[in-house]
């Protein structure tokens, strides 16, 4: 029953990264469709996998993401609001 939660979160953020327009709340999305992710490979009992992808989600593709995003020039109208 959790294990179908867990699933069901992780395709309705899935299909809310692919329908969303702002680059910010995509990036919110997909991290949080990463972390349904990750509980789901705990779940199935493969704790070093969950672990590996935590580290490299959110090491590697949540900082590339923002410098990305930051070099294009998405993130410069919302650095000069806040």
């Amino acid at each position: 029953m959790l294990t179908q939660l867990f699933l069901v979160l992780f395709l309705g953020s899935c299909v809310l990264v692919i329908i969303e327009e702002d680059l910010i709340r995509c990036l919110i999305f997909l991290g949080l469709s990463a972390l349904f992710l990750i509980i789901l490979t705990y779940l199935y009992r493969a704790p070093d996998v969950a672990l590996t992808f935590a580290v490299v989600n959110a090491a590697a593709t949540t900082v590339l993401f923002l410098a990305i995003l930051k070099k294009v020039g998405v993130l410069q109208g919302r650095l000069l609001d806040a």
